[in-house]
């Protein structure tokens, strides 16, 4: 963050620009607004320096501020815009769960967005954090839908993978709660997971190399403990509705096609609405 005497420092350097080039005090937000970044939703961002982001960590009974590294990856929480000022409150976004498990993210905005403290990153393997389940599509069931294996790729390069059986231990409904990202209050433990050795993207497919092989996964063995997914975007998307009567629960949705070493797999949501 800023220090009182950059604030100082820029200040003087605005009052400057306007005296010298006789601007008027109305173009004054528009310059200041230069020096905030513009996230989308859920937007990524690489801090520039050491720095402490409103994440605290666990040590004991307590939680202490966590001083986040330069070049820490942040996922955006949420942002506020007050007089052209833009400040924001940032999480981890999807990491491993031994690392996420003993944090705790500040949700109010109070983090300068600042072009100083943080670059707009873009993910190389887009298709992180994007929990892919096994099969072709949801099935719908007398008492919701059928669960099915899933798996990530974490922020941090892990596999974390849930079989059937905590799947249906946790919750097979859920959407969002198996992507761990410290904001809720549960979270879910991976049945197992891999670390992630090397990842490349070459048009629809993400090839993952990974140690070592995870039961479940259509792995495919590369070299010694080596095992390598080709996961391919099919970019097909299917939209689904139940079409029941107006008496029951309406369940509609969509998912995303992929193939996983030539298997089916999919990426979607459902929601019921009660008429």
């Amino acid at each position: 963050m800023l220090t009182l005497n950059h604030k100082v420092l820029r200040g003087l350097l605005l009052f400057g620009t306007v005296v010298g080039m006789g601007l008027t005090s109305a173009t004054l937000p528009a310059q200041a607004s230069n020096h905030y970044l513009k996230l989308p939703y859920q937007g990524y961002v690489r801090t520039r320096k050491t720095m402490y982001v409103g994440i605290s960590q666990k040590h004991g009974k307590k939680y202490k501020p966590l001083l986040v590294k330069k070049g820490t990856v942040l996922q955006l929480y949420s942002q506020s815009e007050n007089g052209h000022k833009v400040k924001a409150s940032f999480t981890l976004g999807a990491v491993h769960y031994d690392k996420i498990r003993n944090l705790r993210y500040a949700q109010k905005p109070t983090i300068p967005l600042t072009k100083s403290n943080f670059k707009r990153v873009n993910l190389k393997a887009p298709i992180r954090a994007t929990v892919l389940r096994q099969g072709t599509g949801f099935k719908l069931r007398k008492h919701g839908y059928s669960s099915a294996p899933l798996f990530y790729l974490t922020l941090d390069n892990y596999i974390q993978y849930y079989n059937i059986s905590t799947v249906n231990r946790y919750d097979p409904c859920s959407q969002d709660m198996y992507v761990l990202d410290g904001l809720q209050e549960d979270v879910y433990k991976p049945s197992a997971s891999a670390k992630m050795i090397k990842t490349t993207v070459k048009g629809n497919t993400t090839t993952v190399k990974y140690r070592p092989a995870i039961k479940g996964l259509p792995g495919k063995k590369i070299g010694r403990n080596t095992y390598q997914l080709k996961i391919k975007d099919l970019k097909k998307h299917v939209v689904f509705d139940d079409g029941t009567g107006s008496d029951e629960p309406i369940w509609d949705g969509g998912w995303d096609c992929y193939t996983v070493n030539g298997n089916p797999y999919y990426a979607g949501r459902m929601a019921t609405t009660d008429i």
